[in-house]
Order: C-alpha cells, then sequence, then structure tokens
C-alpha cells in the first residue's frame, strides 16, 4: 500500500500506474534526497527532531537505484518509506515542517539550475569552435541571402559571428533565469507555509540556494520559473535551427559550400551515391520537438487554479526533454563545425554570378559624384538590367566596409579573436 494513502484505504494498480511519477522522479532523485537532508539538518539545529545522527548517516548514503525500485506514488514517498524500513520510528521526524510541494519545487529547480550550468559549458565550446572558424575564414567570400534572394556580399566568417552573437544573447537572458531558479521554495509546505519556525534563509542555504521565493503559495504553486529557463533554451534553438537549414542546404551537391564530416552523414539502403547529412536532420527534427515540449509545458499550466495540482508533475518531464534536446543538439552542431570542410572556391563562385555588391557601387556612385543616392540607385539599376553595370568585385566591396559588425576581413579577425580572448578568460 502506498504510504500516504493510508488514511484513505490504498489504491488500485490501475490507479497507481497511472498517477505514479517514479520514472520521470528518476530526473531529481539525486536532488530529492539532497533537500531533504537539507530539512532534517535544519529540523536537527532548531532542536526540533530526534535520531539526527542515524538519519543523516543514512541520508548520506541513500542508494538511488534502489530507491527507484520502490513502489510509490514518487520519489518523495518511496524516500521516506526508505528511512522508515532503515529507522523505522525515527524516519518519522523528516515529516515535520514539510510537504512534497515545496520539496519537488525545490528538486526541480536544483536539478534546473544543474542542467543550465551543463548547457551553458556546452554552449561556450560550441561559440569556441564558431569563433575559431570566424578567424579562419574571415576572407572567405559568400553571398548572403535575404528573401531567399542573393543580396550583399559576406564572408564565412562574418556568418559564425552572426550565430554566435545570438548564442551570446541568449546566454545572457539564461542568466538572467538561471538567477530565478536559483530561489528556494523550501518552508513553504503545501501553500500557506508552516507552524514549525523554521529559517527559510538558512534552509535556502542548507539545500544550496543563494535565495529564496518569499511568498509561499507561489513558491509552491507555480512553474514559472522553468517556463522563463525553457523559453530561453527553446528560442535559442530555433535560432539554431535556421542556421542547420543552412548548413543542410550547403550541404547539397548542387550548391557545394559543405562537406560534411563523414561521421555525420549515412547513405542510402538503395542509391549507394547519397550522403545525406542525418545528424543535421535528427537536430532539426528535434529543434521542433522541443517546440513541442514547450507548448506542452506552458499548456499544462494554463487552466490551473492558484495552488499545487498533479497536472505539474506532467509537466515536468517536458523540462528534461528540452533541456536534454538543448545538450546533444549543442555538441552535435560543433561537432558537425569543428569536422566540416567548407569549400571557399564554391562559395566565392557562386558570389561572382550575381550582382550582390549593386548597393556597394551605388553608395561609391553617390558618395563619389555628389549624387543623390536615390538617383545612383537607379542609374545602377538600369545598368544591373541592360548588363552594363561595372561593379566593384566582392573582395574589393568588403575591403570598403568599416562599419562596426561588417565582413570586412580585418574586421570580422578582430572580432573573433577579441571574443575568444573574452571566453578563454
Amino acid at each position: 500500500m502506498a504510504l500516504y494513502r493510508r488514511g484513505i484505504g490504498g489504491s488500485g494498480e490501475a490507479v497507481y500506474r497511472y498517477t505514479s511519477s517514479m520514472e520521470d522522479d528518476r530526473e531529481i532523485a539525486a536532488n530529492v534526497v539532497r533537500v531533504l537532508r537539507a530539512h532534517v539538518e535544519h529540523l536537527c539545529e532548531l532542536g526540533l527532531a530526534e535520531d539526527c545522527g542515524p538519519l543523516l548517516e543514512v541520508l548520506n548514503e541513500v542508494p538511488l537505484d534502489e530507491l527507484a525500485a520502490y513502489r510509490s506514488e514518487d520519489i518523495h514517498e518511496a524516500l521516506e518509506k526508505y528511512l522508515m524500513d532503515r529507522l523505522g520510528r525515527a524516519a518519522g521526524w523528516v515529516g515535520l515542517g514539510r510537504s512534497r510541494n515545496d520539496h519537488v519545487a525545490a528538486a526541480i529547480r536544483l536539478t534546473l539550475m544543474d542542467r543550465l550550468d551543463e548547457l551553458a559549458t556546452r554552449v561556450l565550446e560550441l561559440r569556441r569552435t564558431l569563433l575559431r572558424l570566424a578567424e579562419r575564414y574571415a576572407d572567405c567570400v559568400v553571398p548572403t541571402y535575404t528573401h531567399g534572394q542573393p543580396a550583399q556580399v559576406g564572408t564565412l566568417g562574418h556568418y559564425m559571428l552572426a550565430l554566435d552573437e545570438a548564442l551570446e544573447d541568449h546566454m545572457e537572458v539564461m542568466g538572467a533565469a538561471r538567477r530565478v531558479v536559483d530561489r528556494s521554495p523550501l518552508g513553504s509546505a503545501a501553500a500557506s507555509g508552516t507552524t514549525v519556525p523554521l529559517d527559510r534563509h538558512r534552509l535556502a542555504s542548507l539545500a544550496g540556494f543563494s535565495d529564496v521565493v518569499v511568498n509561499t503559495l507561489y513558491a509552491t504553486g507555480s512553474r514559472a520559473f522553468a517556463n522563463l529557463a525553457c523559453g530561453v533554451v527553446v528560442g535559442m534553438l530555433v535560432e539554431l535551427s535556421r542556421f542547420v537549414e543552412d548548413l543542410i542546404t550547403w550541404s547539397s551537391p548542387q550548391v557545394g559550400f559543405v562537406e560534411p564530416p563523414i561521421e555525420h552523414v549515412a547513405t542510402s539502403s538503395i542509391m549507394p551515391h547519397k550522403r545525406n547529412p542525418v545528424t543535421l536532420e535528427v537536430l532539426r527534427a528535434r529543434i521542433a520537438e522541443s517546440l513541442g515540449h514547450y507548448v506542452a509545458l506552458l499548456a499544462i499550466q494554463r487552466s490551473l487554479r492558484s495552488g499545487y495540482s498533479l497536472d505539474l508533475q506532467e509537466a515536468t518531464r517536458h523540462i528534461w526533454a528540452i533541456m536534454r534536446i538543448a545538450a546533444d543538439g549543442v555538441d552535435v552542431l560543433a561537432d558537425f563545425l569543428s569536422g566540416a570542410v567548407y569549400r571557399c572556391d564554391r562559395m566565392s563562385e557562386e558570389a561572382a554570378r550575381y550582382p550582390i555588391t549593386s548597393s556597394d557601387a551605388a553608395e561609391m556612385l553617390s558618395m563619389g559624384g555628389r549624387v543623390p543616392y536615390r538617383e545612383a540607385y537607379f542609374r545602377v539599376a538600369e545598368e544591373v538590367g541592360r548588363g552594363t553595370a561595372v561593379l566593384p568585385r566582392p573582395g574589393e566591396a568588403l575591403r570598403m566596409r568599416r562599419v562596426l559588425g561588417s565582413p570586412n576581413p580585418e574586421e570580422v579577425r578582430r572580432m573573433a579573436l577579441e571574443k575568444l580572448s573574452k571566453l578563454d578568460k
């Protein structure tokens, strides 16, 4: 019989299978133990629990695999049953002044902080890869596109810097979201706190938090912290997906800008000539899947009344799915970029096929001939239409661009090295 259901008569097997979160709780098991240990330490500090030595000793050595084997509603019940099996009546102290509601929120927050830290480390490595490529290919001419059409001349290094800056922005917001996550709900009990004189700031410190969620109802009944963190992670993945789409297109033999690393391609079961960029295709699909998980995370909460409901248990698995997709995807992309061959000859050839320096020609005419830009624009447009335009060569146009953040090779190289230096400090 489930521990907490004794007062209402137990449950049937079908109900247990349908409502138990034991499988999903594997993600938070270590932090569930960590949170309960902090709670018991604080009770002992306050002189509100007996048998502190044995309790803490057992909590320091809980075998998580054994815990996961318990037939329980959730990991919190399993842990308390384990303590009772080991210590008998002495384990009864752990329930004083706590609820599963504040403890599960705390364990989710701690686990999410770990996942955010792991992801940040991986994103930093991806950024280093991008910046090294930006420096190496600072003068590798490539056409840029707007509306899917050739637009202006750029460089592969400049392109890599664009994704790096997007990642930098998302990392900044991710850091802000992590600070929101790093607040303890402990001491909030089910919704309205407890009569036990807990020092919530002390509890937070013991569990490894930097601050507390002040309002007890918000602390236990909301997952806004997860929405914020997952929102920025999914936003980052969406930005990555556009880059992935470019790489897939560039890898096709018709374009031929990029040769994927051999480890990242697969062939066909019937067409032996095929070289399919399968890791990027899977990544593209999983990024789409992360959007589904994020919608599910929000949709589960959308119509809930204030306070905790078991619906929130069902939301939690989507947090971990998003974080796994992000961590694995960032690693795969970094590995692909590190091992790919970049065909600057093909990129330059493609750039030369189109009049992508027409804006440069119009600007030179306007500034050099003191002609209003729109007049120069129409003059160049007519010449392009007739096929008589004399346009700057792509490399020449790049060197003339001196504005901050442009694809001027010197600017790209300077920016890449400057950013690498900052990351390595």
